[in-house]
């Protein structure tokens, strides 16, 4: 009898453990990435760029702006600075936006795509200083919203808010400072979120932790109504929602490519694998050499370590360009240059590296330059990925231009850091594995995942 009991003991355990594991899987939620390019400016003070220098003064200025925030990212995290990170910098720089719902009955959102910070927050109603009048979005409204609920000074992510106090009725208080002008500030909350699929499904998520902002300034674009922080910290949806996520990126210089995504929860884990750091919230990788063709470049590895402050690799959702520590991007300049310099008419802007004529005729066969990274993941970079083509049509001139530049651009003290931008991560899906602490590469042409089969 003991051992009768004892067999249907493990066995209830065993069906159990199944049982619990199977409910508690995250689900999944695949949302359509949204090219800044492709959405209409409301912003009546927003220039568009008309001649080519204009053009790529432009492309040059957002990728330096989403460098200076992960800069003030940085500095916060090394306790330099008082500052949390720029939201106009953010917003000027992002190329991805992610649409989506809060509450119930559900107000629609638009928000930046951040792997560079922790903490979704959205605009909300008292609002002392929102964004300007014209926005597109409706500014959310918790008194009207059933699923909402405020998170007091004893609840486990309070502890996490940036620059968190506690109110006078208990209630948790964030204050998200920024650089130039004033910040997000307003309660630490907890909402539903509801997602659109690229198939048109809809899915519901448990109530998440977010900052309810009631003062978040005058912010550049009328159609942002807030960030949507993906980083490793315990604010992050990728944490609340899971332990993954992943993001699909497309053609970029194409603004209506249809099939950019991002999922949480149950996300897409595929390709070879390679270590992450997390520590500061910040995903560091460690990048070991750089190749063109057969060729591997002389770049010792110590110089992609991270071996101390602004020091390190990043892979960035948010800048356009690649910015490599100067060691090697002068080594791959050189070497870049020493390809086409005899056969291509060099273009002369500031200190771009640029050619006279078309990507796709000039640089047919152009060798593939190859990212190696710890455990053999890789970034196999063609020549659409290491060049981006400054006359998408009879607009300008035919001129390309290669899409890395030096980190000390932004000052000597960041000559040892690098941060692997959009242009670098052109087809291929990039899923993270926070809780293995890795991050998985897999080429890929983004239509051929699942979430745009109708039948799923």
């Amino acid at each position: 009898m003991d051992s009768f009991c004892k067999i249907s003991l493990l066995l209830f355990i065993i069906v159990s453990y199944f049982t619990v594991t199977e409910s508690v899987k995250p689900r999944r939620m695949a949302m359509k990435l949204i090219h800044r390019e492709s959405v209409a400016r409301r912003n009546p003070n927003a220039r568009v760029p008309v001649t080519l220098e204009e053009h790529m003064e432009h492309l040059t200025y957002t990728s330096s702006a989403r460098f200076k925030y992960l800069q003030n990212s940085i500095e916060k995290e090394l306790g330099s600075s008082d500052f949390q990170i720029d939201v106009h910098q953010a917003i000027q720089s992002s190329m991805f936006y992610v649409n989506f719902s809060v509450g119930q009955p559900p107000v629609q959102q638009f928000t930046i795509m951040d792997t560079g910070s922790s903490l979704l927050w959205i605009q909300c109603l008292p609002c002392k200083y929102c964004s300007s009048d014209h926005m597109i979005h409706p500014v959310f409204n918790p008194a009207l919203s059933s699923t909402f609920a405020q998170c007091s000074c004893n609840d486990r992510f309070c502890r996490y808010a940036p620059h968190g106090s506690c109110g006078s009725s208990n209630e948790c208080l964030y204050d998200q400072v920024y650089i130039s002008g004033a910040g997000s500030k307003g309660v630490l909350a907890k909402e539903q979120l509801i997602f659109t699929t690229p198939n048109g499904n809809t899915v519901v998520t448990q109530p998440v932790a977010f900052g309810c902002g009631h003062e978040n300034g005058e912010q550049l674009e009328s159609e942002i109504t807030g960030i949507l922080g993906l980083g490793a910290k315990p604010t992050s949806l990728a944490l609340q929602l899971g332990s993954k996520f992943s993001y699909c990126i497309g053609d970029l210089t194409n603004k209506n490519y249809g099939y950019n995504q991002l999922v949480l929860g149950d996300a897409d884990i595929l390709g070879d694998p390679t270590p992450i750091d997390t520590d500061n919230g910040v995903y560091y990788m460690t990048l070991e050499g750089i190749s063109v063709g057969e060729k591997q470049l002389n770049i010792e590895p110590v110089v992609f370590r991270k071996r101390g402050p602004r020091t390190g690799v990043i892979l960035d959702s948010g800048t356009l360009y690649t910015w490599l520590a100067d060691i090697a991007y002068r080594e791959l300049y050189n070497e870049i240059k020493s390809i086409l310099e005899p056969r291509l008419e060099r273009f002369w802007f500031r200190d771009l590296l640029c050619y006279h004529g078309r990507v796709s005729e000039e640089l047919i066969g152009f060798p593939v330059v190859t990212f190696h990274f710890a455990g053999g993941a890789e970034l196999a970079m063609e020549a659409a990925s290491m060049f981006y083509p400054m006359s998408e049509s009879d607009t300008y001139h035919n001129v390309f231009c290669m899409s890395v530049r030096p980190t000390t651009e932004h000052g000597g003290e960041y000559k040892d850091f690098t941060a692997i931008g959009l242009m670098a991560q052109q087809y291929y899906n990039i899923g993270y594995d926070l809780i293995e602490k890795n991050v998985y590469l897999q080429r890929i042409d983004c239509v051929l995942l699942d979430d745009y089969s109708p039948s799923k």
